[in-house]
């Protein structure tokens, strides 16, 4: 289980890691830890979404997956812009396996990965007119209204492997919103060494 609650805000958990890859835009904004608006508190992780393009990543720390049927759970709670129908920023999550593309980043439905998130899912596709780096892939988008459960397979693929997950989330050139929450991650079929 992560809670993100062993730390004082804004540092994150020994192992996990925020990273901007926003490509010729320097932005310090990173994932942190906050106190704010959290699940169970003290803390949760927090990206605000911002008014311009970014691409940013909240890596986990080493996770061992020992199940076919390994699953992650999590309080999720998203507000990110989307306006007249049309998902403008919204965030993924992505599994690093070494058996999986080279251990190349994958979304975690990705027929590769084999996994699905049947509960608390992607909202929306992504706009490909505003150059979000996340343009056209399925995504928690919109506003969420709060914390929601979400639930998700890691997929076959991953049995026996040492994985790592990313959450990304990925903004337009325009207009900011309030950003994405996650708090109390619990696995089954898997563990943190």
């Amino acid at each position: 289980m992560e809670s993100f609650d062993g730390v004082t805000a804004p540092a994150l958990p020994a192992g996990w890691v925020a990273m901007n890859d926003t490509i010729g835009m320097p932005d310090p904004t990173l994932w942190v830890t906050t106190t704010d608006t959290s699940d169970t508190p003290p803390n949760n992780a927090f990206l605000p979404d911002q008014d311009g393009i970014s691409d940013k990543y909240l890596i986990s720390r080493n996770i061992n997956v020992t199940s076919a049927a390994a699953t992650l759970s999590f309080r999720n709670n998203f507000n990110t812009e989307m306006s007249g129908g049309v998902f403008w920023d919204g965030y993924v999550l992505e599994v690093s396996s070494p058996n999986i593309n080279g251990g190349t980043f994958t979304d975690v439905t990705d027929p590769a990965v084999g996994g699905s998130i049947p509960v608390g899912g992607y909202t929306g596709e992504i706009d490909s007119t505003a150059e979000n780096p996340l343009a056209g892939r399925m995504a928690w988008s919109g506003n969420s209204g709060g914390y929601i459960n979400t639930m998700v397979n890691l997929g076959p693929n991953v049995n026996g492997q040492t994985i790592k997950l990313r959450f990304r989330e990925g903004t337009d050139e325009a207009v900011s919103a309030p950003g994405v929450h996650i708090d109390t991650l619990v696995f089954t079929g898997a563990s943190c060494p």
